[in-house]
């Protein structure tokens, strides 16, 4: 597919990941594995959408229509093995404006949200923006792999003053799908403490090697206190844009969360978010997403071999799903700053380093697989030199 190994041209548009790129990959023509960003265009169909509104030339106020609420329909049925119904679907501006919506709802300042670390850092952003505090249900390794702590999970779910826990599902950074079971088990302690969760499904279709990510809002011991959030921004590359879907099956929660969103002003749908919806939520939509998906399979697929045949003494942490893997560079000695600087300096290789994803992390990074194949066969080449050139790149397990 030509589309996805021919680098999207970023420059002079004001995007973000191009202006955080440092000046010196830009000057070798490399990309940065900093941002979980698609380093390719998004899918013909919604360019195609979107050019149709552009050349109409009205741009006003935009209301959902059956149209728009059917392809919302079609893909979760089709994409997520879930029957929605048309009422639980309330358009937002976005996954973390949702998560804002969800903390203004349930809490007063000075309470607290429950996050699942290592985890996306801008849901506590999220909380301390409303001078709210936020609680670590950290994440626990066993056998190499993450699974959560229920046990500490019930005892800050009891607490009075913890109004709900932030689920990532798939969960950024580390690459897990929660099943069916612990997902039930969540919904269960949800229940009892009647708090409220929030699923951030940014990443839900984007699982691999026979994997699907259970909606967490379709678990029926749950669904009183469950919204579960999808949006176009990591299947179809649209993060720039504000806009999502809240699912809520609880009529109750549903009319809740909607006050707390015109209270906020929410308008409308945007006539481009409208024109996008049915162009990526369509059969050509479908097709392009999962060309792009397995590419980035096989992206995460080759990265794996490479690590453990060229560098075992990482630690790849199985990329079950999202666009992203997280792996431990713990041999190296280094941490945080100094990681970065080694891997950007010696490998011209930009990352995320993982303390900004919770405590204990500092040697371990994120990396962006949604980057054409060469690419990310090169940085990994340059990463295997530079370690080599330090002394550690034949040392065993």
């Amino acid at each position: 597919m030509g589309i996805i190994d021919e680098t999207v041209k970023r420059q002079d548009i004001g995007n973000m990941k191009d202006l955080i790129t440092p000046d010196v990959l830009k000057q070798h023509g490399i990309v940065s594995f900093a941002a979980a960003e698609m380093d390719f265009k998004t899918a013909p169909s919604v360019m195609e959408s979107i050019s149709a509104i552009v050349q109409r030339g009205i741009y006003g106020f935009t209301i959902p229509t059956r149209e728009y609420y059917d392809a919302v329909i079609w893909w979760h049925r089709e994409m997520r093995d879930w029957a929605i119904q048309k009422e639980w679907i309330v358009p937002t501006l976005g996954t973390i404006y949702s998560v804002a919506e969800a903390i203004r709802m349930t809490s007063h300042e000075g309470e607290s949200i429950i996050v699942q670390t290592p985890v996306y850092y801008r849901y506590e952003q999220a909380a301390r923006r409303q001078n709210r505090k936020t609680v670590h249900n950290r994440l626990k390794i066993v056998n190499g792999r993450y699974e959560m702590d229920f046990a500490d999970l019930e005892e800050k779910m009891a607490d009075p003053n913890n109004k709900l826990l932030i689920l990532c599902n798939a969960h950024n950074p580390i690459g897990r799908v929660w099943t069916r079971q612990e997902l039930q088990e969540v919904a269960r302690i949800s229940r009892k403490y009647e708090k409220l969760v929030l699923s951030d499904e940014i990443f839900g279709e984007m699982v691999f090697t026979g994997q699907s990510a259970t909606p967490y809002a379709s678990i029926p011991e749950g669904q009183d206190y469950a919204i579960t959030v999808t949006s176009l921004g990591k299947a179809f590359n649209f993060t720039g844009v504000n806009h999502a879907h809240a699912i809520i099956p609880n009529e109750r929660l549903r009319a809740r969360f909607e006050m707390q969103k015109y209270a906020d002003h929410y308008g409308s749908v945007g006539p481009f978010e409208y024109a996008a919806v049915l162009g990526a939520y369509s059969e050509a939509g479908r097709q392009w997403f999962e060309a792009v998906r397995d590419y980035i399979g096989g992206n995460a697929e080759y990265t794996a071999q490479f690590l453990r045949s060229r560098l075992p003494q990482t630690h790849l942490f199985a990329t079950e799903g999202t666009s992203v893997c997280w792996v431990d560079w713990s041999f190296l000695g280094l941490q945080g700053q100094a990681l970065h600087d080694f891997f950007l300096h010696e490998a011209l290789f930009a990352v995320e380093t993982g303390e900004v994803y919770g405590e204990g992390c500092g040697s371990m990074t994120r990396i962006n697989l949604s980057s054409p194949r060469k690419q990310v066969q090169d940085a990994l080449e340059r990463v295997y030199a530079a370690i080599e050139k330090k002394g550690f790149a034949h040392e065993a397990v």
